[in-house]
């Protein structure tokens, strides 16, 4: 008798200790899912300073003025003077160069003012049609 009643305390106890006290708790309310959109606020950058370059001089070197020009650069500079010679295919190489420089500079500014514009926020309308 004695261990029946040991028995039914033990289950009623494991009972109550896996019931984890629901018993004394109010049931729990419906939960609700809501989504909500929200907007990204992405900051846009400022543009990077404008490009301050210096002055470049080109002299055209033909064999007629040749003779002036190293009489000037040795009264400018001394004894000591250098000639940089490019053949004229490499300066229209150079030309090409720089006006596919300037290209795709220009394709990058109109791909960032794209991604500017995309990430501008919206303005909101309410509804209502201009």
């Amino acid at each position: 008798m004695v261990l029946i009643r040991c028995l039914m305390i033990l289950s009623l106890s494991l009972l109550l200790l896996s019931s984890g006290c629901a018993l004394l708790r109010k049931p729990e309310k419906e939960i609700v899912v809501k989504t909500v959109e929200v907007e990204k606020q992405i900051p846009i950058q400022r543009l990077p300073r404008s490009l301050r370059l210096g002055k470049v001089t080109w002299k055209v070197v033909t064999s007629q003025n040749v003779d002036e020009l190293v009489k000037h650069y040795e009264e400018k500079n001394g004894p000591d003077w250098v000639f940089y010679v490019m053949e004229v295919e490499s300066f229209e190489r150079l030309a090409l160069n720089m006006e596919y420089i300037k290209r795709y500079i220009q394709q990058q500014k109109e791909i960032i003012i794209y991604y500017e514009e995309a990430v501008k926020p919206k303005e909101k309308t309410d509804g209502k049609v201009p």
